[in-house]
């Protein structure tokens, strides 16, 4: 589940930020005018953001939340990831854990710090994927992004920015990270499971859309909000319509909550140059043991 859990989350961050679509007849104007503004974007090497993503059910809440500079093929990570939960007595459980993530061509290294120890796992396919869609992405990469949106808004134009409403194909994101699965699935020698079942069905019934505001003269991204609570809402359905695999009482009544009240939204904010320095891995952090997964402190052989 984490090796799925990370595919969908790569290639959910990395589309969002450069991502555009196709449109009906009557919306070609609109069209047209993303699709440019998403090839201008893309060309941009250097770029510094924070990224906030929250997740939302009765009494939990998580978030992931960073800084991330990219140049050329390199990209520098910052960051948190957290939650917290109250019990039915009260209690509140916390557990958060900082991370930093180093990322040239196609080595990447995972730093993270979990009870008190600062860790590394590296993870060479994750680099790969975010190399060519976000860092380093060609004509056809690009295009590819582009067509899993089905709906084009203009929202706002003025002289200097611009702000569009797009809503995404299910379908087509549901082939993307399918693909992605089962490329990992044979790297780590895994069949395909139940679970990837239910996020595929799930996403192709979800209703999926962002909006983004594009300065003009720079072609960077001011601020882009998405919200995919339909994403995690479908699936938590999905696996619940399963009348074939039934699930334990407790997994069920945990994704009916998820099915009808929760909540995740992504939102993303450019910051100014001098943003980097945040984005220095500390000596101590340089200095973890590396480990063969996230849960496992053994050392790599």
């Amino acid at each position: 589940m984490n090796r799925i859990f990370k595919a969908v989350a790569g290639i959910f961050l990395c589309g969002l930020i450069l991502t555009g679509g196709k449109v009906s007849a009557a919306e070609v104007d609109a069209m047209e005018i993303f699709r440019e503004t998403v090839y201008e974007t893309a060309r941009i090497d250097d770029r510094i953001f924070h990224q906030d993503i929250f997740f939302v059910v009765p009494s939990a809440v998580g978030e992931l939340e960073f800084i991330a500079g990219t140049e050329g093929s390199k990209i520098r990570v910052a960051g948190n990831a957290g939650f917290w939960m109250t019990s039915d007595n009260g209690e509140l459980t916390e557990v958060e854990v900082p991370f930093y993530i180093a990322q040239t061509d196609s080595e990447m290294t995972i730093y993270f710090q979990t009870d008190k120890k600062w860790k590394k796992k590296t993870a060479p396919l994750a680099a790969g994927q975010i190399t060519d869609t976000f860092l380093t992405p060609n004509l056809q990469q690009i295009q590819s992004q582009i067509d899993i949106a089905k709906e084009v808004t203009i929202l706002q134009e003025s002289d200097s920015q611009r702000t569009f409403l797009v809503k995404l194909d299910g379908n087509k994101i549901a082939d993307q990270i399918r693909s992605s699965i089962r490329a990992q699935a044979e790297v780590d020698g895994m069949k395909n499971n139940q679970f990837a079942n239910y996020i595929d069905t799930g996403i192709r019934s979800a209703d999926i859309w962002y909006t983004w505001t594009v300065n003009k003269n720079t072609w960077q991204t001011v601020t882009l909000s998405a919200n995919l609570s339909g994403i995690v809402q479908s699936i938590a359905m999905t696996a619940l319509n399963d009348s074939e695999n039934p699930l334990p009482e407790p997994f069920r009544n945990m994704l009916e909550t998820v099915a009808f009240y929760s909540e995740l939204r992504a939102y993303t904010t450019y910051l100014n140059p001098e943003a980097k320095s945040r984005l220095e891995i500390p000596k101590k952090v340089l200095k973890a043991k590396e480990v063969e997964s996230f849960t496992d402190d053994k050392k790599k052989k």
